[in-house]
Protein backbone atom coordinates (compact mmCIF):
# COMPACT_ATOMS: atom_id res chain seq x y z
CA UNK A 1 0.00 0.00 0.00
CA UNK A 2 1.45 3.38 -1.00
CA UNK A 3 2.06 5.96 1.73
CA UNK A 4 -0.40 8.78 2.33
CA UNK A 5 0.37 11.82 0.10
CA UNK A 6 0.72 14.07 3.15
CA UNK A 7 3.13 11.60 4.77
CA UNK A 8 5.23 11.49 1.59
CA UNK A 9 5.29 15.29 1.47
CA UNK A 10 6.53 15.57 5.07
CA UNK A 11 9.27 12.99 4.42
CA UNK A 12 10.37 14.82 1.28
CA UNK A 13 10.46 18.11 3.17
CA UNK A 14 12.70 16.53 5.79
CA UNK A 15 15.10 15.26 3.14
CA UNK A 16 15.20 18.63 1.38
CA UNK A 17 15.83 20.42 4.68
CA UNK A 18 18.68 18.04 5.44
CA UNK A 19 20.11 18.77 1.99
CA UNK A 20 20.09 22.51 2.74
CA UNK A 21 21.87 21.85 6.04
CA UNK A 22 24.55 19.77 4.30
CA UNK A 23 25.19 22.44 1.64
CA UNK A 24 25.26 25.20 4.27
CA UNK A 25 27.71 23.28 6.43
CA UNK A 26 29.98 22.73 3.44
CA UNK A 27 30.01 26.43 2.59
CA UNK A 28 30.73 27.42 6.20
CA UNK A 29 33.78 25.14 6.16
CA UNK A 30 35.35 26.70 3.05
CA UNK A 31 37.36 29.87 2.42
CA UNK A 32 39.28 31.38 -0.48
CA UNK A 33 43.00 32.01 -0.05
CA UNK A 34 45.13 34.74 -1.60
CA UNK A 35 45.73 32.62 -4.71
CA UNK A 36 42.00 32.28 -5.39
CA UNK A 37 41.85 28.59 -4.38
CA UNK A 38 39.24 26.97 -2.16
CA UNK A 39 40.66 25.66 1.12
CA UNK A 40 39.11 24.39 4.31
CA UNK A 41 38.81 26.30 7.56
CA UNK A 42 40.09 23.36 9.63
CA UNK A 43 38.54 20.87 12.00
CA UNK A 44 39.19 22.73 15.25
CA UNK A 45 36.14 24.98 15.03
CA UNK A 46 33.99 22.05 13.87
CA UNK A 47 35.00 20.06 16.95
CA UNK A 48 34.13 22.97 19.24
CA UNK A 49 30.81 23.40 17.43
CA UNK A 50 29.99 19.73 17.92
CA UNK A 51 30.72 20.05 21.65
CA UNK A 52 28.43 23.09 21.94
CA UNK A 53 25.67 21.28 20.01
CA UNK A 54 26.03 18.24 22.28
CA UNK A 55 25.82 20.42 25.39
CA UNK A 56 22.72 22.12 24.00
CA UNK A 57 21.01 18.77 23.39
CA UNK A 58 22.00 17.30 26.76
CA UNK A 59 21.16 20.27 28.98
CA UNK A 60 18.38 21.73 26.87
CA UNK A 61 16.62 18.69 25.43
CA UNK A 62 17.56 16.09 28.03
CA UNK A 63 13.96 15.73 29.14
CA UNK A 64 13.03 14.32 25.72
CA UNK A 65 14.89 11.03 25.34
CA UNK A 66 12.58 9.40 22.78
CA UNK A 67 14.36 7.91 19.80
CA UNK A 68 13.23 8.40 16.18
CA UNK A 69 10.80 5.71 15.03
CA UNK A 70 11.78 5.37 11.36
CA UNK A 71 14.76 5.80 9.06
CA UNK A 72 13.71 9.24 7.85
CA UNK A 73 13.28 10.47 11.42
CA UNK A 74 16.68 9.10 12.46
CA UNK A 75 18.39 10.69 9.45
CA UNK A 76 16.64 13.98 10.23
CA UNK A 77 17.78 13.90 13.88
CA UNK A 78 21.41 13.32 12.86
CA UNK A 79 21.23 16.17 10.34
CA UNK A 80 19.69 18.43 12.97
CA UNK A 81 22.61 17.80 15.33
CA UNK A 82 25.19 18.26 12.56
CA UNK A 83 23.43 21.39 11.33
CA UNK A 84 23.65 22.98 14.76
CA UNK A 85 27.32 21.99 14.99
CA UNK A 86 27.99 23.49 11.53
CA UNK A 87 26.18 26.68 12.46
CA UNK A 88 28.08 27.15 15.73
CA UNK A 89 31.45 26.35 14.17
CA UNK A 90 30.73 28.79 11.35
CA UNK A 91 30.10 31.77 13.65
CA UNK A 92 32.81 31.17 16.25
CA UNK A 93 35.97 33.21 16.10
CA UNK A 94 38.70 30.83 14.87
CA UNK A 95 40.97 31.61 17.81
CA UNK A 96 41.83 34.07 20.53
CA UNK A 97 40.61 34.36 24.09
CA UNK A 98 37.21 35.69 23.00
CA UNK A 99 36.33 32.29 21.47
CA UNK A 100 35.95 30.74 24.94
CA UNK A 101 33.54 33.51 25.93
CA UNK A 102 31.54 32.84 22.76
CA UNK A 103 31.41 29.11 23.54
CA UNK A 104 30.11 29.76 27.05
CA UNK A 105 27.52 32.25 25.77
CA UNK A 106 26.27 29.85 23.10
CA UNK A 107 26.08 26.91 25.53
CA UNK A 108 23.85 28.92 27.86
CA UNK A 109 21.67 30.37 25.09
CA UNK A 110 21.17 27.10 23.21
CA UNK A 111 20.53 25.11 26.40
CA UNK A 112 17.80 27.52 27.45
CA UNK A 113 16.30 27.55 23.96
CA UNK A 114 16.46 23.73 23.78
CA UNK A 115 13.75 23.47 26.44
CA UNK A 116 11.32 24.87 23.90
CA UNK A 117 10.60 24.32 20.24
CA UNK A 118 12.01 25.41 17.94
CA UNK A 119 15.58 25.63 19.25
CA UNK A 120 16.47 28.37 16.75
CA UNK A 121 14.30 31.09 18.20
CA UNK A 122 14.59 34.69 17.07
CA UNK A 123 16.87 35.51 19.98
CA UNK A 124 19.23 32.63 19.20
CA UNK A 125 19.36 33.54 15.50
CA UNK A 126 20.10 37.16 16.44
CA UNK A 127 22.93 36.03 18.74
CA UNK A 128 24.41 33.78 16.06
CA UNK A 129 24.18 36.62 13.53
CA UNK A 130 26.09 38.96 15.84
CA UNK A 131 28.80 36.36 16.38
CA UNK A 132 29.06 35.82 12.63
CA UNK A 133 29.45 39.57 12.11
CA UNK A 134 32.26 39.60 14.68
CA UNK A 135 34.01 36.75 12.87
CA UNK A 136 33.63 38.55 9.56
CA UNK A 137 35.02 41.74 11.08
CA UNK A 138 38.18 40.20 12.51
CA UNK A 139 38.67 38.24 9.27
CA UNK A 140 38.41 41.48 7.34
CA UNK A 141 40.91 43.13 9.67
CA UNK A 142 43.32 40.25 9.15
CA UNK A 143 42.88 40.32 5.37
CA UNK A 144 43.94 43.99 5.50
CA UNK A 145 46.96 43.06 7.67
CA UNK A 146 45.52 44.84 10.68
CA UNK A 147 46.03 42.38 13.50
CA UNK A 148 43.67 43.87 16.09
CA UNK A 149 39.94 44.07 16.56
CA UNK A 150 40.06 47.86 16.46
CA UNK A 151 42.40 50.78 17.08
CA UNK A 152 41.32 53.79 19.18
CA UNK A 153 43.09 57.14 19.00
CA UNK A 154 44.11 58.65 22.33
CA UNK A 155 42.62 62.13 22.76
CA UNK A 156 45.06 65.04 22.54
CA UNK A 157 48.11 62.78 22.01
CA UNK A 158 46.91 61.58 18.63
CA UNK A 159 46.72 65.19 17.38
CA UNK A 160 50.31 66.07 18.25
CA UNK A 161 52.68 66.02 15.22
CA UNK A 162 55.56 64.20 16.93
CA UNK A 163 56.83 60.89 15.55
CA UNK A 164 58.24 59.71 18.86
CA UNK A 165 54.67 59.74 20.28
CA UNK A 166 53.41 57.29 17.63
CA UNK A 167 53.53 54.21 19.90
CA UNK A 168 51.22 55.85 22.46
CA UNK A 169 48.96 57.86 20.14
CA UNK A 170 46.58 54.89 19.66
CA UNK A 171 45.44 51.87 21.65
CA UNK A 172 44.99 48.51 19.93
CA UNK A 173 42.19 46.31 21.27
CA UNK A 174 42.07 42.54 20.81
CA UNK A 175 45.34 41.72 19.11
CA UNK A 176 45.62 38.42 17.24
CA UNK A 177 47.84 36.64 14.76
CA UNK A 178 47.17 34.98 11.36
CA UNK A 179 47.69 31.59 12.97
CA UNK A 180 44.98 32.26 15.56
CA UNK A 181 42.51 33.10 12.79
CA UNK A 182 43.32 29.94 10.87
CA UNK A 183 44.28 31.84 7.73
CA UNK A 184 45.76 29.79 4.88
CA UNK A 185 49.48 30.31 4.13
CA UNK A 186 48.67 32.47 1.09
CA UNK A 187 46.41 34.74 3.12
CA UNK A 188 42.65 35.26 2.89
CA UNK A 189 40.64 36.67 0.02
CA UNK A 190 37.91 38.27 2.08
CA UNK A 191 35.15 39.02 -0.44
CA UNK A 192 34.51 35.49 -1.79
CA UNK A 193 35.04 34.03 1.68
CA UNK A 194 32.39 36.43 3.00
CA UNK A 195 29.98 35.24 0.31
CA UNK A 196 30.61 31.58 1.18
CA UNK A 197 30.14 32.05 4.92
CA UNK A 198 27.06 34.24 4.59
CA UNK A 199 25.39 31.81 2.15
CA UNK A 200 26.26 28.85 4.37
CA UNK A 201 24.87 30.58 7.44
CA UNK A 202 21.57 31.38 5.72
CA UNK A 203 21.21 27.84 4.32
CA UNK A 204 21.89 26.27 7.72
CA UNK A 205 19.38 28.50 9.52
CA UNK A 206 16.69 27.93 6.88
CA UNK A 207 17.41 24.20 6.78
CA UNK A 208 17.22 23.81 10.57
CA UNK A 209 13.99 25.80 10.80
CA UNK A 210 12.47 23.83 7.91
CA UNK A 211 13.63 20.54 9.44
CA UNK A 212 12.01 21.40 12.78
CA UNK A 213 8.67 22.14 11.11
CA UNK A 214 8.84 19.08 8.84
CA UNK A 215 9.76 16.80 11.76
CA UNK A 216 6.58 17.85 13.58
CA UNK A 217 4.52 17.19 10.45
CA UNK A 218 6.21 13.81 10.00
CA UNK A 219 5.33 12.76 13.55
CA UNK A 220 1.77 14.00 13.10
CA UNK A 221 1.48 11.87 9.98
CA UNK A 222 2.63 8.81 11.93
CA UNK A 223 0.02 9.47 14.63
CA UNK A 224 -2.62 10.06 11.93
CA UNK A 225 -1.77 6.68 10.41
CA UNK A 226 -2.34 4.95 13.77
CA UNK A 227 -5.68 6.72 14.25
CA UNK A 228 -6.56 5.80 10.64
CA UNK A 229 -6.54 2.12 11.64
CA UNK A 230 -9.84 2.73 13.47
CA UNK A 231 -13.24 2.64 11.73
CA UNK A 232 -13.90 5.99 9.98
CA UNK A 233 -16.58 7.19 12.40
CA UNK A 234 -14.52 6.29 15.46
CA UNK A 235 -11.36 7.81 13.96
CA UNK A 236 -13.23 11.07 13.29
CA UNK A 237 -14.45 11.13 16.89
CA UNK A 238 -10.91 10.60 18.22
CA UNK A 239 -9.63 13.47 16.06
CA UNK A 240 -12.40 15.73 17.42
CA UNK A 241 -11.59 14.80 21.02
CA UNK A 242 -7.80 15.04 20.51
CA UNK A 243 -7.10 17.87 18.02
CA UNK A 244 -3.89 17.65 16.02
CA UNK A 245 -2.64 20.94 17.47
CA UNK A 246 -2.40 19.24 20.90
CA UNK A 247 -0.54 16.07 19.88
CA UNK A 248 2.94 17.38 20.63
CA UNK A 249 1.82 18.95 23.93
CA UNK A 250 0.18 15.68 24.98
CA UNK A 251 3.46 13.81 24.53
CA UNK A 252 2.36 11.68 21.56
CA UNK A 253 5.41 12.51 19.44
CA UNK A 254 8.19 9.94 19.54
CA UNK A 255 6.15 7.17 21.18
CA UNK A 256 6.44 3.63 19.87
CA UNK A 257 3.33 2.37 18.07
CA UNK A 258 2.22 0.20 21.00
CA UNK A 259 2.76 3.00 23.52
CA UNK A 260 1.06 5.44 21.17
CA UNK A 261 -2.09 3.30 20.94
CA UNK A 262 -2.17 2.92 24.72
CA UNK A 263 -1.69 6.65 25.26
CA UNK A 264 -4.45 7.50 22.77
CA UNK A 265 -6.77 5.10 24.55
CA UNK A 266 -6.04 6.69 27.94
CA UNK A 267 -6.54 10.24 26.66
CA UNK A 268 -9.79 9.48 24.86
CA UNK A 269 -11.27 7.64 27.86
CA UNK A 270 -10.26 10.43 30.24
CA UNK A 271 -11.65 13.21 28.05
CA UNK A 272 -14.94 11.42 27.37
CA UNK A 273 -15.35 10.81 31.10
CA UNK A 274 -14.65 14.47 31.82
CA UNK A 275 -17.21 15.61 29.23
CA UNK A 276 -19.87 13.26 30.56
CA UNK A 277 -19.24 14.46 34.09
CA UNK A 278 -19.59 18.06 32.95
CA UNK A 279 -22.82 17.33 31.09
CA UNK A 280 -24.30 15.58 34.13
CA UNK A 281 -23.25 18.45 36.34
CA UNK A 282 -24.89 21.08 34.14
CA UNK A 283 -28.11 19.01 33.87
CA UNK A 284 -28.36 18.15 37.57
CA UNK A 285 -31.09 20.07 39.43
CA UNK A 286 -29.77 18.87 42.78
CA UNK A 287 -26.36 20.41 42.02
CA UNK A 288 -28.09 23.60 40.95
CA UNK A 289 -29.86 23.73 44.31
CA UNK A 290 -26.60 23.26 46.16
CA UNK A 291 -24.67 25.87 44.25
CA UNK A 292 -27.59 28.32 44.29
CA UNK A 293 -29.39 27.82 47.61
CA UNK A 294 -31.46 30.96 47.22
CA UNK A 295 -31.47 34.54 46.22
CA UNK A 296 -32.49 36.36 43.12
CA UNK A 297 -30.01 34.64 40.74
CA UNK A 298 -30.79 31.20 42.13
CA UNK A 299 -34.54 31.60 41.56
CA UNK A 300 -33.98 32.74 38.00
CA UNK A 301 -31.70 29.76 37.25
CA UNK A 302 -34.28 27.33 38.68
CA UNK A 303 -36.96 28.93 36.55
CA UNK A 304 -34.88 28.49 33.46
CA UNK A 305 -34.43 24.75 34.16
CA UNK A 306 -38.07 24.07 35.02
CA UNK A 307 -40.56 23.53 32.17
CA UNK A 308 -43.32 26.17 32.10
CA UNK A 309 -46.66 25.05 33.56
CA UNK A 310 -48.74 27.13 31.19
CA UNK A 311 -48.09 29.79 28.57
CA UNK A 312 -51.62 31.18 28.15
CA UNK A 313 -50.99 34.13 30.51
CA UNK A 314 -47.64 35.02 29.01
CA UNK A 315 -47.83 38.51 27.43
Amino acid sequence: MSPHPRESLAARQLLHACGLIAIGGLLLGLQVDGNGELVGTGYSSLGVGAMVALAAHVFGGGRDTRAPRDLVGAFSAVCGFLGLAFLVSGVLAPGGGWMFFEVLLLCVALSRAGREQPVLSRGVVALLSLLLLFRLWISYQGSQHRWEVMSLDVPVLSSLPFDFLAPIQSVELGEFTPRELGFPPAGLDFSPSLALWAAGFVLCVVGLAWRSHAAIEHENDRIQAVIGELPPTLAHMVERILPEAQWAELGLHGLADRSLRKRLEELVVARIAARRELELATQSRELLGVTNPGGFSGELLRALHQPPASTKDTP
